[in-house]
């Protein structure tokens, strides 16, 4: 009777662990908590998942500290590949030079410079606007709504982390080709065309673009032209990307805007994702 009710109370324990779904945040916990990343991945592929992959649940999976391997495991799970594939490809990026542009890297934009005949790669880490400014208020009611009110979206600071002193650079952008353009896979950009790069006017607290320009007659919503730097791109296959500028930049505050930056609001620019470099030529 008693082994009976054991073998009752087993498979009801392991029901309820089969109903089991599993989130980003499940994973981050089980991080925290400090458990292998091969239990966590184990864990992964035993239980029904439900992972955000964009990009923003991304970085806060790579700043709490979640293993690459692990999040693997995640984005292997969210698009239904092979686990053979994925602990494959993980060794191969591990493996891989990591200064080579061609060899694997993990998704992101990285800078190439070459000294003395040696290359380095540099990742470009993202800046979110977190706040904007709207300026030319007083001036568009002083001219009855003709003048144009414009709507800056904000970097904090007068200088990004990573300064150029080539004022030609090269990029490669590491992207997921596997949604055909989608996007429905994991979120992650699949073509360069999905950026924007720009120039930011420096303030002496911050950085700022236009996003959208109106008055009392019309509104313009998007990047100002004038903050527009144009670029061009080598399609070097397998979701890699070879980008530079079309002409050499001029000293100043620059960012690949990624246009449809996760919550994003077109109208406030609060969430809006820059990835962003200076360039300090050399005199």
């Amino acid at each position: 009777m008693v082994s009976a009710v054991f073998a009752v109370v087993l498979a009801m324990s392991s029901a309820v662990l089969a109903q089991e779904t599993i989130s980003n945040d499940d994973i981050i916990s089980l991080t925290k908590a400090g458990l292998a990343n091969s239990v966590i991945i184990n864990k992964i592929r035993a239980s029904k998942t439900s992972f955000d992959m964009s990009t923003d649940a991304l970085i806060k999976l790579k700043q709490s500290g979640v293993a690459d391997d692990v999040v693997g495991a995640m984005l292997e799970a969210k698009v239904g590949r092979t686990a053979s594939v994925s602990v494959s490809e993980t060794a191969e990026v591990a493996a891989a030079d990591p200064n080579d542009p061609m060899a694997r890297h993990n998704y992101g934009i990285y800078l190439l410079e070459e000294k003395d005949g040696v290359r380095k790669m540099t990742q470009v880490h993202p800046s979110i606007s977190a706040q904007n400014r709207t300026g030319g208020i007083f001036t568009s009611q002083m001219t009855y709504g003709i003048t144009k009110v414009k709507t800056k979206a904000n970097l904090p600071g007068p200088r990004s982390a990573l300064q150029i002193t080539n004022t030609a650079p090269v990029f490669y952008f590491y992207l997921d080709i596997t949604s055909g353009g989608l996007n429905t896979a994991s979120g992650i950009p699949s073509d360069p065309a999905e950026f924007a790069l720009v120039h930011f006017n420096v303030r002496s607290d911050n950085r700022e673009v236009t996003i959208a320009k109106s008055n009392a007659f019309s509104g313009k919503g998007g990047l100002s032209d004038e903050y527009v730097v144009h670029f061009k791109t080598e399609d070097l296959g397998n979701g890699v990307y070879r980008v530079s500028p079309s002409e050499s930049l001029r000293k100043g505050e620059y960012g690949f805007f990624l246009v449809n930056s996760g919550n994003s609001n077109a109208s406030a620019a609060v969430g809006a994702k820059f990835f962003d470099f200076g360039i300090s030529p050399v005199n």
